[in-house]
């Protein structure tokens, strides 16, 4: 069989001991959650290149890179139904070994990304800086914010077909191709920022505007690298019959398991801006504080990344192969190796939080600010790997209703009437509001837990 054959990703069916069972999840947990902790790690790491890049720029600039991140973020929301639908099926498919069914569905996953994104893009171009003004920050962040949106808009397109090629490739078991992409991109992303932002090479000096057209043609990069090695025969997913003319029922099945990841992530981006409006109440330093503590914390959120992408696609494949026990069994597994991974790289950060600090800003109150905000979110590592395993696991079987309704529960009623009530009413400290996050945090992982131990996602037909 050749190298390149989609079969060669197909789990091996179980043993029927379950100790031989326990260890062969173990096994593939693992196997397909590191390469995605190192990809995600990867793309963390140019995040932070480009925060610590325009950091000398100024609180300013900061808040406006945040600010203009988390508004790109709450667009590509829509793009997110796709691939969340188009996972679930591939990795049922790939399980039971109907590879024409999953060829189709990438197909039209295709289809059905580009005009989204496209209608995205177009929309949302004209409304670049009314966007952040939403968030009541001062009118410098405004300006900067919307520059770095509107560059970062027209790369849309590209990253919503490479989120569709990654996201089907990791379904199908392939890990390892999204990731050698990935490291190449963000090698490319962090050396375009060095040219574009400060002007070196003879470029122009672009500041803020330029790290958004950075990671522009870095997507733009990393799609065309997709499709040529699709168009070569290199892709996980080969031709098995399928086409590029709709098909309602199959494009329907999409948008049945997506809709719910898209509503959920935009439920989640307006929670965000939410929360963020709130602490705009106490001026910019507390909003780049913010947000570069949540950009070191990220840190601790790549193995939860890779331990939910490993959860998806062992329990999909495994409901294709009629084991729902071991799909349950590689469930709380890749749970509790998010818990474990999570927590433990939060504390790190924490005894380093005024050094990691200090990378990002010379302002004193932003630091102080910074330190305090990594010890409150540090203590909800644990809830938050939580919702990122078993978050997962849920979407593999195709339930992604449930973790829609966990993230309104969560975010909304738990995270920003509490914080409302403390910031806009009461005048609580700064670091009383972002207490808020606790139960935010402890609402999901409670719901979450609950819905898998009961078990109904067994049963769902994707």
């Amino acid at each position: 069989m050749a190298s390149n054959d989609p079969t060669r990703f197909r789990r091996r069916a179980q043993t029927p001991t379950a100790d031989d069972a326990l260890s062969a999840n173990s096994i593939g947990v693992w196997a397909l959650a590191w390469p995605t902790i190192v990809g995600f790690g990867a793309q963390t790491l140019v995040r932070f290149a480009d925060f610590v890049m325009v950091g000398g720029l100024g609180p300013e600039a900061l808040a406006a890179v945040g600010l203009g991140g988390q508004v790109y973020w709450l667009v590509q929301a829509v793009a997110n139904l796709v691939p969340t639908g188009l996972a679930a099926i591939v990795a049922r498919a790939v399980g039971a070994g109907d590879f024409s069914r999953s060829d189709a569905a990438f197909r039209q996953a295709i289809l059905l990304s580009t005009v989204l994104a496209c209608v995205t893009t177009f929309v949302g171009l004209p409304f670049t800086g009314s966007a952040i003004a939403i968030y009541g920050v001062d009118p410098g962040v405004v300006e900067l914010g919307g520059d770095y949106l509107y560059w970062m808009l027209w790369g849309t397109v590209p990253f919503s077909l490479s989120f569709v090629f990654g996201g089907a490739s990791r379904a199908a078991g392939d890990v390892r191709t999204p990731l050698y992409i990935g490291l190449v991109v963000n090698v490319l992303n962090v050396g375009l920022n060095w040219v574009l932002i400060y002007g070196n090479l003879g470029a122009p000096v672009l500041g803020v505007a330029g790290a958004a057209m950075a990671s522009t043609i870095a997507m733009f990069v990393q799609m065309v690298i997709f499709f040529w090695l699709w168009r070569a025969g290199r892709f996980v997913l080969k031709p098995y019959g399928g086409s590029f003319r709709p098909d309602r029922a199959l494009c329907t099945r999409l948008f049945v398991i997506g809709y719910p990841a898209a509503i959920e992530q935009l439920l989640f981006q307006i929670g965000l801006l939410g929360f963020q409006r709130i602490m705009s109440l106490y001026g910019t330093a507390a909003i780049a504080a913010y947000n570069v503590g949540a950009q070191i914390l990220s840190l601790s959120f790549i193995p939860g990344i890779g331990f939910s992408t490993a959860a998806s696609t062992l329990v999909g494949q495994l409901l294709g192969e009629n084991s729902p026990e071991a799909a349950s069994r590689a469930g709380w597994q890749a749970t509790a190796g998010a818990v474990v991974s999570m927590s433990l790289i939060g504390l790190s950060i924490v005894a380093f939080a005024r050094p990691l600090a200090m990378i990002f800003s010379d302002d004193p109150e932003v630091i102080e600010l910074t330190i305090d905000f990594i010890w409150i979110l540090s203590a909800v590592q644990p809830l938050m790997a939580i919702e990122f395993a078993v978050g997962g696991s849920l979407r593999g079987a195709g339930d992604t209703f449930y973790p829609m309704l966990t993230v309104f529960f969560g975010l909304f009623l738990a995270r920003l009437i509490p914080a409302a009530i403390l910031g806009a009413f009461l005048g609580a400290p700064i670091q009383l509001v972002w207490c808020a996050l606790i139960g935010d945090y402890a609402t999901k992982s409670i719901l979450l837990i609950r819905r898998f131990r009961g078990g109904r996602w067994k049963t769902i037909v994707a």
